[in-house]
């Protein structure tokens, strides 16, 4: 189930560009592959700016396919997400795959036909070769799965518990990404669960190794079923989607572990959507998105290149508005602003110095917690804000 994928390629940086589907819409019926990761964190994949964690596998993937630089939850809780993400489209037959009980028992999973609950294997410490993961189970399972279709077009769902459950990662994985002096690698199969404003940097370092092997036993995983659908022929009528439905939080915020902040590293999710027979690989789009805009992109003639071409806003339930320029946080302890996208972890608050900003940027957002579909509205300001040592400057266009 290992198959080697070394391919390299340089990234298209710049705004997108409009991209038709006229050769997919060709196709009789294409499939669906659609593999959610539950906490896999947007920041630590190559392809969205990650430089240490070696993913040949999922490197070779984003050459082959169109990616979503701003990608956005709409909420945290798995069933919102999911009830958003199962809008299929008809004449399908539809199948889960999930090692996670409450989805397979999610109120909407009636609309698949068919279901197979994973075996969560129960450990209590990590194995010792990757072929005893998690990870490897689900993903041969699939293939097998796979391998048993019939000539019916299907949408194949496949959702796995991911960085947020056991952390059965091999050691030798783990150490993979310890340098010199730094901390063993947290060694641990519990999902860690530390909060506190002064985390020790060595804890913080450990459990980003751990973490970090994670993603590399998942790359692994990968390589193997690129290489099934492949030798299937699957990849010639198949559209595969690679995407998560939570981040995770390493520390950047205060909190190690699977909570309920919503800042970038719970709320900004990777998306992947490799076309069949390379059809429109090297595609970066920067439009703001959500898990309901998923089969839009699927169905529509055109691919969203523009920040506002599909939502001038967007709302994360919780109290999180995000726009073209700017992310706020409408938090009890008072609101937070954030320029976007220069500060990828929302690190400098600018709110302090530019309350004139959030005013003008409550006016236009708080329209009933809805997305707003009219392009150019965030940008229509007519502010400015100096935000000092951040180095950014904000004028009208």
């Amino acid at each position: 189930m290992k198959a080697k994928l070394n391919s390299i390629c340089i990234y298209n940086q710049g705004k997108g560009r409009k991209v038709r589907r006229d050769n997919i819409q060709n196709l009789p019926m294409p499939n669906y592959l659609c593999l959610s990761i539950d906490g896999l964190q947007h920041g630590m994949i190559g392809a969205f700016g990650n430089t240490w964690i070696q993913t040949p596998t999922l490197d070779a993937l984003a050459c082959q396919s169109a990616l979503f630089d701003r990608f956005y939850a709409a909420s945290l809780d798995l069933s919102t997400t999911l009830n958003e993400l199962w809008q299929f489209p008809t004449d399908y037959h539809k199948t889960l795959l999930t090692d996670d009980a409450g989805v397979f028992l999610h109120e909407h999973a009636g609309r698949f036909d068919a279901k197979h609950r994973l075996e969560a294997k129960s450990r209590k410490y990590p194995v010792r070769k990757i072929e005893g993961t998690q990870f490897y189970h689900n993903i041969a399972t699939l293939a097998d799965l796979l391998q048993q279709r019939t000539d019916e077009p299907f949408v194949f769902w496949a959702h796995f518990k991911g960085f947020r459950g056991p952390w059965d990662f091999p050691i030798s994985y783990r150490q993979r990404y310890q340098v010199d002096e730094d901390p063993d690698p947290y060694s641990g199969i519990a999902l860690p669960d530390i909060a506190g404003k002064n985390i020790d940097p060595d804890v913080r370092q450990a459990v980003a190794e751990a973490y970090s092997g994670g993603v590399s036993v998942l790359d692994d995983t990968l390589s193997g079923l690129l290489a099934f659908l492949q030798e299937e022929g699957l990849d010639r009528n198949t559209v595969l989607l690679l995407m998560s439905v939570r981040g995770f939080s390493l520390g950047e915020h205060r909190y190690i572990g699977a909570n309920e902040d919503l800042y970038g590293e719970n709320v900004h999710l990777p998306l992947f959507i490799r076309f069949p027979d390379g059809f429109h690989s090297g595609f970066r789009s920067q439009a703001l998105l959500q898990p309901g805009d998923v089969w839009k992109l699927l169905t529509n003639d055109i691919l969203p290149s523009e920040p506002d071409e599909f939502h001038a806003a967007i709302h994360i339930a919780g109290g999180v508005t995000v726009m073209p320029d700017w992310f706020v946080y409408r938090k009890s302890s008072g609101t937070e602003l954030y320029v976007k996208p220069d500060d990828r972890w929302e690190v400098n608050d600018v709110a302090g110095r530019c309350p004139h900003v959030l005013e003008d940027l409550e006016r236009i957002s708080n329209c009933t917690g809805q997305n707003h579909r009219h392009p150019g509205a965030s940008r229509d300001l007519g502010i400015a804000c100096d935000v000092g040592s951040s180095g950014f400057r904000l004028s009208p266009e």
